[in-house]
């Protein structure tokens, strides 16, 4: 365990300091995807990317971070067999839509999303929506807002 906790540190780590980010976010979401969820089906579409690009470092890895915890979540409690990841950018904003196929997020007295969660989204000033589609699974869409002038690439 403290093994495998080091090696994904490391790899945070190390996504933090990448250069190319339009490459390596949706490359990273693909690389992720496969490792945590091997058994699993899934598809990823990004839409946007010329805006993805352009993000600030810290608020792609703060996304990719967020996405993680939502592949966590799904593997360790949904009892999905597939996914589905929507990713959308433009000059307005950002958002990503994951939806599984699984129980439904059971609530926790006073919770209404995971808390991880809920603190990955306040940490980015970002709106976050836990909804339960009709068919079952869980469908989470985050949003992030962009201020006028906030695409600036470091």
């Amino acid at each position: 365990m403290t093994e495998r906790t080091s090696a994904a540190v490391r790899y945070c780590a190390n996504s933090q300091e990448a250069r190319d980010p339009l490459g390596t976010l949706q490359q990273d979401m693909h690389r992720i995807a496969k490792r945590m969820m091997h058994d699993m089906d899934y598809q990823i579409e990004v839409e946007g990317e010329t805006f993805l690009q352009k993000l600030k470092l810290r608020t792609r890895n703060d996304l990719f971070l967020f996405y993680k915890e939502c592949l966590v979540n799904i593997s360790r409690h949904s009892g999905a067999t597939q996914f589905s990841v929507h990713f959308d950018a433009d000059a307005r904003r950002t958002q990503l839509i994951i939806q599984d196929n699984g129980q439904g997020y059971i609530a926790k007295l006073g919770e209404d999303v995971p808390p991880s969660l809920k603190r990955r989204a306040q940490l980015m000033h970002a709106q976050l929506e836990l909804t339960q589609p009709e068919n079952g699974g869980t469908r989470i869409t985050l949003t992030l807002k962009h201020p006028k002038f906030s695409f600036i690439s470091q």
